[in-house]
This record gives C-alpha cells, sequence and structure tokens, in this order.
C-alpha cells in the first residue's frame, strides 16, 4: 500500500468501522484526523493510533453541525497543511417507523448528518486536493442505498442520495485526479445494527433472538460483516496503487445479498 505518509481525515471515527478504518491507516503509515461525536471513543481510538506510530489530530465534533465540521478542518489544516484522503463515515441509523409516522424532525437530522455532512466534508477538502493535483475520496453508504428498506424510509432516502452524490462528484472532479467511490456495506456487527435489529424486532412483534435467526438464513455466508473488513475495502480505495482508475462506484460488502 502506498498511503504511508499521507494525511487521513475520518470521520465518525470514535467506534465500529471508523474506528477499524483508522487503526488499518495507522498500521499502513498514514497520519490521521479523527473527529467524532463521542469524546471517550475518539480519545480512545486516537490513543491506538498513536500507539502504532500515526501522527493524529483528535478532535470532537457533530457531524450535523457545519460549524463544527468546519472547525475540524481548519484545525487540520493548521495542524498538518494539507488532507490526501477523506473517508466520509458519519452516519445515523434513523427512526424506525412507516411514512406516516416518521417526525419531520427526526427525518431532517437524517439527512442532516448521514448526507450533508457527507457533502459538506467533501466541500471542504476538494480545494485543498485540488491544489495538491488529486486526492482520494471513499463515502461510506450501504446496500440500503440500492434497495428499499421497510420502515427506514429516512435513512434509506440517505444512503441512495450520497451514491447519487458520489456518481455526480466523480464526473466533476476526474479532470483533478480525484477519485471518488462508495463503500455500500450490508450489516455490520456492532452496537449500531443491535440497535436497528432490537426496533426491526419490537416493530415485528417478535424477540431479539428470532429476528437475528431470520436475518442470518437470508445471507450465504450466514453471518454479519466485521467491521475489519468493511476497513480493508476503504484502505484498497483509498490506495494510489491499487485504485488509481476507480471512481465514481458503488461498491458492496455484503456477506453475499442485498437483503440487508
Amino acid at each position: 500500500m502506498s498511503i504511508k505518509g499521507k494525511v487521513a481525515w475520518i470521520t465518525a471515527s470514535g467506534g465500529g468501522i471508523g474506528e477499524c478504518t483508522a487503526e488499518l491507516f495507522a498500521k499502513e503509515g498514514a497520519n490521521l484526523i479523527l473527529c467524532d461525536i463521542n469524546e471517550e471513543g475518539l480519545n480512545n481510538v486516537a490513543e491506538k493510533c498513536r500507539a502504532l506510530g500515526a501522527d493524529v489530530l483528535a478532535v470532537q465534533y457533530d457531524a450535523g453541525c457545519t460549524e463544527s465540521t468546519d472547525n475540524v478542518f481548519n484545525e487540520a489544516i493548521k495542524y498538518f497543511g494539507t488532507i490526501d484522503i477523506l473517508v466520509n463515515n458519519a452516519g445515523i441509523a434513523g427512526p424506525t417507523d412507516p411514512v406516516e409516522e416518521v417526525d419531520s424532525d427526526a427525518w431532517d437530522k437524517t439527512m442532516e448528518v448521514n448526507l450533508r455532512g457527507c457533502f459538506y466534508c467533501t466541500k471542504l477538502v476538494v480545494p485543498v486536493m485540488i491544489k495538491n493535483g488529486g486526492g482520494k475520496i471513499v463515502n461510506i453508504s450501504s446496500t440500503t442505498g440500492k434497495k428499499t428498506l421497510l420502515n427506514r424510509s429516512p435513512y434509506a432516502a440517505s444512503k441512495m442520495a450520497i451514491i447519487g452524490f458520489t456518481r455526480t462528484a466523480a464526473e466533476e472532479l476526474g479532470k483533478h485526479e480525484i477519485t471518488i467511490n462508495a463503500v455500500c456495506p450490508g450489516s455490520v456487527a456492532g452496537p449500531r445494527l443491535e440497535f436497528v435489529f432490537q426496533n426491526k424486532a419490537k416493530a415485528k412483534g417478535i424477540t431479539y433472538e428470532e429476528l437475528y435467526e431470520q436475518e442470518m438464513a437470508g445471507r450465504p455466508l450466514k453471518r454479519l460483516i466485521p467491521p475489519e473488513d468493511v476497513a480493508k475495502l476503504v484502505l484498497f480505495l483509498s490506495d494510489v496503487e491499487t485504485s488509481n482508475s476507480i471512481t465514481g462506484q458503488d461498491i458492496n460488502i455484503n456477506c453475499g445479498t442485498y437483503m440487508d
């Protein structure tokens, strides 16, 4: 891999996919800009990455707040002077309700974090990457960005929109040697998925264990996706040696099924 010495901004890096990506990037020699709303998780990940030899700037932030995101970006430029890689990982599950019962504020919050947060970080880094003569952007979407998901209309809409944004931005940014791709995970093991499964089980009137058994039955690999596997795909798409001719793509990592 050739990300050694590169500066990578990874949003929502205080746990889950973001944590695994940060640690993998640190092992590969990248320097890191980490941010998360969870200050304790963020600081723990930052210390792990420093122990792996990375130079790390950790800033608490709210992905739905432009002023907070501006602060992370400004601190990063002040500290590192540049950004080579952006991983737009921040996202929330949103409500689990039928359309007619979705709270408008919950809809707006889901779009604010999942979609506008992705757009805004991209907007900030593009001028820096143009000045550098290129860069890598990886957006975390979902297999839900390609299919319906019952009672999850805000989340589905936000993840579908990320794919549209990725494809369009790729058309615009290609002339600057900036690649932008979307990673589309299925159900990734971790606390967020447990929360989603609990809500789905409640909506169906069954136990968590019954829902889990149903979910696994439809998967060719019969398991959830380890967040470390998603991080490896993000690394592949962030490296010039492995992915310099890949842009505007939405790549599934889903244990073989769309039915997540």
